[in-house]
Formats: structure tokens, sequence, C-alpha cells
């Protein structure tokens, strides 16, 4: 085989490694993402709180189906943690509307209640 021969086959496999690391990349990626909105998910229907969204008061189990249906039609589209809670669990597709979390007496955004949830995941969680 000539020199141009053998540097052609290793430009071909670098390629080829190229692409089985850029999948493995992807693959930990997405995995991180279904693993951080399953954990925000749990801590939403664990939470002694309620949910209002379009002005009506939901359970906290009930915040967390909604969240789960919501996050099963859109997560081939979901490309970060955040993203997720920018566009799917922050507020109404259909009014607009921000979605808020009532804790006690104090009552914020969902998009505040789960950015400060993904913000205490302890390093043990994270993995």
């Amino acid at each position: 085989m000539s020199i141009a021969g053998v540097k052609k086959g290793c430009i071909a496999l670098s390629f080829v490694v190229a692409g089985f690391a850029q999948s493995a990349f992807a693959a930990t990626t997405s995995e991180r993402i279904e693993h951080d909105v399953m954990y925000l998910i749990s801590q939403m229907e664990q939470a002694d709180c309620t949910f209002v969204r379009n002005g009506k008061t939901y359970t906290n189990l009930e915040a967390a189906e909604h969240l789960l249906n919501k996050w099963d039609y859109a997560k081939d589209d979901i490309e970060s943690t955040t993203m997720f809670i920018d566009e799917v669990a922050s507020k109404s597709w259909f009014t607009g509307k921000a979605y808020k979390v009532k804790c006690g007496g104090d009552e914020i955004t969902s998009k505040v209640w789960l950015t400060e949830k993904l913000a205490d995941k302890t390093p043990v969680e994270q993995d």
C-alpha cells in the first residue's frame, strides 16, 4: 500500500472514531438530561407544594404527572436540562402563562423553583 493509501485509511479511521466518540457523547448527554429531568419531576412529586397552571391549582402528584407527560412529548427536542425548565416546565404551551409553585405561603414561578432544585442537587444525586 502506498503512503497516500495509508493516509486515506488513517483519515477514514479518524472519522469513524470521531463518529463513535460523538455518539457516545450524545448518549451520555441525553442520559444526563433525562436523569436531571427525572430528578426534577421527583422533587415536584415529593414536595409539599401545589402547582398553579393557567390559574387552576393542582397537587404535587398532578404537577409531576403533567411535567412527565410534557417531557415524554418533547424529550427528543430537548438539548439541556435548562432548556427543559425554560421551554417545557415553566409555562403553558397553549396560553404562554407561567406555571407557579406554592409552598407554604410563598408562590414563585416553576422556573425559579426548578432552577433552585437543580442547583441544590448534591454531587451524589448528579451521578
